[in-house]
């Protein structure tokens, strides 16, 4: 599998969220898994779209599915860790977009973890990709609409 490094814009980045490791989402060996870790990313998504106002189902049951994953890590995390979850949006279209993230030590700043979550709208009453609505995407990506 050929390696494409994650590399993104500081200034994409607009929102913040810490998490410490707990014990349960480390291996034998006191790091955390692969899994613990894309749990924790979801975490920080789904607390990204809470801060913008964007719910995960609609009143019309339409909301977001991520279909794609896209992670780097880059230094082995130890259980009780506080780890910064930065997370920001790359420019969108009328289906979908990325989501992106990194992840810091907060007691040195090491960048740790980089991941792109591609995302698309979803209705989940007709079990299909739909176009984004202008809510969503002034939400995530209100540079679109500012003249």
């Amino acid at each position: 599998m050929s390696k494409q490094e994650l590399v993104f814009d500081d200034d994409l980045f607009v929102f913040e969220t810490v998490m410490r490791v707990r014990h349960a989402e480390a291996d034998a060996g006191q790091h955390m898994t692969v899994e613990s870790l894309t749990a924790l990313l979801s975490e920080a998504r789904l607390r990204f779209l809470y801060a913008k106002g964007v719910k995960e189902i609609n009143a019309d049951h339409q909301g977001l599915i991520i279909d794609k994953l896209q992670l780097d890590i880059v230094s082995r995390i130890r259980v009780r860790e506080e780890l910064l979850f930065e997370v920001g949006v790359e420019p969108i279209y009328d289906n979908g977009g990325n989501i992106i993230l990194k992840v810091t030590r907060m007691h040195t700043g090491e960048i740790v973890a980089k991941a792109r979550q591609h995302f698309r709208g979803y209705d989940f009453n007709l079990n299909k990709v739909t176009k984004l609505d202008n809510t969503i995407k002034e939400a995530l990506y209100p540079h679109l609409f500012r003249l």
